[in-house]
């Protein structure tokens, strides 16, 4: 296949964030006094609205998410970019897809004021065409909207499009775009729960895209 356009996930795809992410919301669950909660269900959350993992691993009151929001934002926004660093064969792979003309886009969960300052650091920001967070679709994923998005905006069929990403719900967020799919197996899901999703490809190492696209 040649695939013009990849719509690729940043927590567990591009980004090792996990830590991070465990991180925070162990603040929000000190400043909330929240103490009965299971890390392992936030280790499935990830890759989801804030909101989501709120409710499920907190069982926050819906009044308060917009709060704890503020609280998860502002201490994740300060911890960032000492925690989080790109994955193996990451950064070479995309310059080289970069290269080659092919147009790269980012669809994430994660807000998008962290999103730019990683991907600024890490130096590959302007290889993007399109960063998009949270606040760029208003049903989040796996819903199909910011995959929708972006190949509005940009004019690709779905034919040309191939999102990547480490969750059945990023898989299911491109299946329901018409899009091909590829998981990868060293984010938050295992090989066996990706296949269940019955992705279009599964590859171990980023740097396999090549071998793809």
């Amino acid at each position: 296949m040649n695939y013009k356009n990849l719509i690729l996930d940043f927590d567990g795809t591009l980004a090792d964030t996990k830590e991070s992410i465990l991180q925070s919301m162990k603040f929000v669950a000190d400043n909330f006094h929240i103490d009965n909660y299971d890390e392992k269900t936030i280790e499935k959350l990830i890759g989801l609205p804030l909101k989501t993992t709120f409710e499920e691993a907190f069982s926050i009151d819906e009044k308060l998410i917009p709060e704890a929001t503020l609280v998860y934002r502002e201490y994740y926004n300060k911890i960032v970019i000492d925690t989080i660093s790109l994955f193996d064969g990451v950064k070479n792979t995309l310059l080289d897809f970069h290269n080659q003309g092919i147009n790269m886009t980012v669809a994430s969960s994660k807000g998008k004021e962290a999103l730019i300052k990683i991907l600024k650091k890490q130096n590959v920001y302007d290889i993007f065409t399109f960063v998009g967070g949270e606040e760029d679709a208003k049903n989040k994923k796996p819903s199909p909207d910011i995959v929708n998005l972006i190949m509005d905006r940009y004019r690709y069929h779905p034919s040309e499009c191939l999102v990547v990403g480490d969750t059945i719900f990023d898989i299911e967020m491109g299946q329901r775009a018409n899009v091909d799919t590829c998981g990868v197996t060293y984010g938050n899901n295992t090989r066996e729960k990706l296949e269940k999703q019955k992705p279009n490809y599964i590859i171990d190492h980023f740097r396999s895209l090549t071998q793809i696209v």
